[in-house]
């Protein structure tokens, strides 16, 4: 922590303590009357500025630069992490759940690039995992590491009785329940409640997310299992203040890709920081090129950074036309185009085009739906990059300052 203070202090302020409630003065970037505006805007500790500057970001912005503010944040985060709470750079994600629930296959799919029958041959014959399993993935130029807690029981007591050596630091929990596994509802159903518990005792206030994984195509849910999920959902709403019932479960396959590629991006986005403000920045993209979805992935992860769609239904058969698309390029170092056709059930036709793009040096995969016949005959690439440029640019750039900061 010594060196973050030498390198984002002024020297009065170095050998002092309680960060949290410094001026922001104390910030080496920031000058007196920059200091007073972000008074004026109520950001006037490094901690009001570190947790509350979303709030404020239009109005900093007509006054002073973007990249100016974006340092201060970056600073001001960077400054309030302390080493007991991260035990890695980047973002940290918990997988929990009882053994065999489908976490270890949820992170090989995500991170898995080419054909589903390849992925298969890789899921096949996995054997459970041994207390904890680390893997990490770059997404939107952060660190996201994702920690998958063995479900064995006897891995599960260690976690009930040392939570702090697994939980502490963690910036999302996601518990994961095999719907399949109808006679073991009960017992994820009791070691959700013991979770739930361990971080409400840490108060450790990110948010929670349900996988109810296992739901394959053909799969159908009977009136029971419904009752348990509901009564499972109900549960993490009164018990869990960071958990939204209806935006916070999410029904996951392996044999449909595009439902963890959904929930994950849900995910990611959330937690660098951004989701709120590049929706209404998407929106005005999507608008601009007369689209129904427009999505915005990151090259390296295949997560959706930007998007937006009109109706749920489009945004499952863009992510799905996504990945069929992806699968079909032979060199995806190369500048790829591919454009297709899908008929709805209302007989509409929908037109899904995916290029790469590059922004601010990162590469980028855009993917769009429209009806628009011209679209797709006329493509005009360079009218379409520059509408992405002129809503999305600024959230492009920012998304390294929002990323959560590093350790030290």
């Amino acid at each position: 922590m010594s060196e973050l203070k030498d390198k984002l202090l002024k020297d009065e302020y170095k050998d002092k303590e309680d960060l949290r409630n410094f001026p922001v003065v104390a910030l080496l970037d920031i000058t007196e009357e920059e200091s007073k505006l972000l008074k004026e805007l109520g950001l006037d500790t490094i901690e009001n500025l570190s947790t509350k500057w979303s709030d404020q970001y239009a109005k900093m912005a007509k006054k002073v630069p973007k990249e100016r503010i974006n340092s201060w944040i970056a600073a001001s985060r960077l400054l309030l992490v302390e080493e007991t709470e991260k035990v890695t750079t980047g973002a940290k994600i918990i997988m929990v759940g009882i053994d065999n629930a489908g976490k270890t296959s949820l992170s090989i799919a995500l991170k898995h690039r080419g054909a589903l029958s390849s992925l298969f041959q890789r899921l096949n014959g996995l054997t459970p995992t041994r207390g904890l399993l680390r893997s990490k993935i770059d997404v939107f130029g952060m660190d996201v590491h994702l920690h998958e807690l063995g479900g064995q029981s006897i891995y599960r007591e260690d976690y009930l009785e040392n939570p702090q050596q697994y939980f502490v630091g963690t910036d999302t929990i996601i518990y994961v329940i095999d719907i399949q596994a109808k006679d073991r509802f009960q017992e994820s159903f009791e070691y959700l409640k013991q979770i739930i518990n361990v971080a409400n005792n840490l108060k450790i206030k990110v948010p929670w997310k349900i996988f109810f994984h296992k739901s394959d195509p053909e799969y159908e849910i009977d009136d029971k299992s419904a009752e348990v999920f509901n009564s499972i959902i109900e549960y993490m709403a009164d018990k869990c203040p960071y958990f939204n019932p209806a935006t916070d479960f999410f029904r996951t396959s392996v044999r449909i890709r595009s439902s963890i590629l959904g929930a994950f991006s849900h995910i990611f986005r959330g937690i660098s920081l951004i989701q709120d403000g590049v929706n209404e920045a998407t929106e005005s993209v999507a608008q601009g090129l007369d689209a129904d979805f427009f999505g915005l992935y990151d090259f390296r992860s295949n997560i959706c950074f930007a998007r937006f769609a009109k109706e749920d239904e489009l945004e499952d058969l863009a992510h799905n036309a996504y990945y069929d698309a992806i699968e079909s390029i032979v060199d995806i170092r190369e500048p790829f185009l591919r454009i297709r056709r899908y008929t709805l059930d209302d007989n509409v036709n929908e037109i899904f085009i995916l290029r790469d793009l590059k922004f601010s040096g990162e590469r980028y995969i855009m993917a769009m739906l429209t009806t628009d016949e011209s679209m797709a005959k006329d493509l005009d690439q360079d009218a379409i990059q520059e509408i992405i440029e002129d809503k999305l640019q600024d959230w492009i750039e920012f998304r390294g300052y929002a990323a959560f900061p590093m350790e030290k």
